[in-house]
């Protein structure tokens, strides 16, 4: 198993990512990656089998946020090193404006 993280234009991660998918939901589970990567835009790469194409996972702003790759699970934070699944609060409907 290899996890390989590639650099690539925020521009053209949002455009893979698409509406559905970024922004992310306020309540999505994210995994952060290690600010030691270097990588804050790109992709997250997990090969399982040498010589076969593996799953990609965008990365935006430094996570990897729900898409059709597949959930973001701590099993996926297990297979990348030195990152952290995250589970946001959910909003606090006090604090959130009503819609006009």
């Amino acid at each position: 198993m290899t996890a390989t993280i590639l650099e690539l234009p925020r521009d053209d991660v949002i455009a893979g990512l698409g509406p559905d998918y970024w922004p992310a939901r306020l309540d999505a589970p994210l995994l952060r990656i290690d600010p030691a990567a270097g990588v804050t835009d790109g992709a997250v790469i997990i090969s399982t089998s040498p010589g076969r194409p593996g799953v990609m996972w965008w990365l935006i702003d430094g996570v990897v946020p729900p898409q059709a790759a597949g959930p973001v699970t701590e099993e996926l934070a297990a297979l990348v090193p030195g990152s952290v699944l995250e589970v946001p609060p959910p909003p606090d409907p006090e604090q959130t404006p009503p819609i006009q």
